[in-house]
């Protein structure tokens, strides 16, 4: 089974390209699921599914003692086959100050691949035209990506901010390569938000794509502070929506 095959609709709902997986063990339990569950699941089950991708991924589960943590999830797959809940021993924790923390935008971390999964979930649209971002696997691989952008650009934000809060995943959109390299460069938010406003009537609702309330963030006003902290709040609701809690 492939990543992206019709079994594996789950996966491939939650990551649209197989760069973004935290953990390429996570096939393993998925693989069984489908195997032992010929038919697509039930809402039920995509729930308790997609629940185990977010807590297995945000808690970083299998970044040691895998093959037992593996064994073990897969008594959780067990669980779901049955229609029940699993029970897990630990708990994932998707508050502001958590994300805050842990946020430090690195490609590799499991923990950053799945804020990523969750903005490229959302189906992110171009900021100039509203079209649809293509994410490509070979751009997603590193942190210098063309297809990440600094919302508040670094070169903007020399001297006014440290370095772990500009380089953080509240920090980061998905765009293409010609918006981020051509049309915004070094510009504050409120100069390029302007002009693409000219240019996308449709701006208020595309930038939602990206978990960014323009009338809220304090985009305009090139106010930093405010939009780390709305786009925090915004981030850990969308994730606690994603666990299903007992």
């Amino acid at each position: 089974m492939t990543l992206w095959s019709e079994q594996s609709i789950i996966l491939r709902a939650i990551i649209p390209v197989s760069k973004l997986l935290p953990y390429n063990a996570l096939l393993i339990p998925f693989a069984y699921f489908f195997f032992h569950h010929k038919d697509r699941p039930d809402e039920q089950e995509r729930k308790y599914l997609e629940d185990f991708f977010w807590r297995t991924s945000i808690f970083g589960r299998y970044s040691q003692s895998l093959e037992a943590k593996v064994g073990q999830d897969i008594k959780r797959i067990n669980s779901i086959l049955a229609g029940n809940q699993p029970r897990y021993e630990y708990e994932v924790n998707i508050t502001t100050d958590e994300i805050i923390e842990h946020g430090y935008f690195s490609a590799g971390r499991s923990f950053i691949k799945s804020i990523l999964c969750l903005y490229a979930y959302q189906e992110p649209k171009s900021f100039i035209d509203n079209a649809k971002v293509t994410m490509d696997n070979d751009w997603l691989k590193i942190a210098t990506s063309r297809n990440y952008h600094h919302f508040f650009p670094k070169k903007h934000m020399e001297g006014k901010k440290g370095d772990f809060y500009v380089n953080h995943i509240l920090n980061i959109t998905i765009v293409d390569d010609f918006l981020n390299k051509r049309k915004i460069r070094t510009k504050a938010p409120s100069i390029y938000m302007k002009e693409f406003q000219e240019q996308n009537p449709d701006l208020k609702a595309t930038m939602k794509t990206h978990l960014i309330d323009l009338d809220h963030f304090g985009v305009f006003e090139d106010d930093f502070d405010l939009f780390f902290k709305k786009r925090a709040e915004k981030v850990s609701e969308e994730l606690n929506e994603r666990i299903v809690m007992k």
